[in-house]
């Protein structure tokens, strides 16, 4: 499946593929991150904040071209790494994406519980009002907090 995954990879447009391969680098340093260091301290150096509320809220705004690209190279990247690219990772790695291009970004965390009555979370990111990554899973979970780039 991985080689399927390459050789439509190939046959992208270069900047498909540009932004795939940012994504990818950038999954791996949102994993390290994550992994290492506290997670307060994971979410400052990479230059997310907690805010109380609902976040900034940007509802109103039409989405630039470019934030559908960049979960879609996030969803790409995930697929193909090396590691389980879970759906923190995800949602971070496209916040710091759309960061750089000069979009703010939130970073929601939800809770909710399994079958067996665990606990169960998941993130997901949102940008100028549209789901950028983990909206699938996103309407289950009771949102808890949220950072925003």
């Amino acid at each position: 499946m991985r080689a399927g995954w390459f050789r439509r990879g190939l046959a992208l447009p270069a900047a498909e593929r540009r932004l795939a391969v940012e994504a990818f680098i950038l999954l791996a340093v949102s994993r390290v991150m994550l992994a290492l260091l506290p997670f307060r301290v994971a979410m400052d150096w990479l230059g997310l904040r907690l805010v109380h509320g609902a976040g900034p809220g940007e509802e109103g705004n039409v989405p630039a071209p470019v934030v559908p690209l960049v979960g879609e190279a996030v969803c790409r990247a995930a697929a193909i790494a090396p590691f389980r690219a879970v759906c923190l990772q995800q949602a971070v790695t496209a916040a710091l994406m759309l960061r750089r291009r000069g979009h703010a970004t939130e970073v929601h965390f939800g809770v909710a519980k399994d079958g067996n009555g665990n606990m169960i979370a998941h993130a997901w990111s949102r940008c100028q009002g549209r789901l950028v990554t983990g909206g699938r899973q996103m309407p289950q979970y009771q949102p808890i907090s949220v950072f925003v780039t």
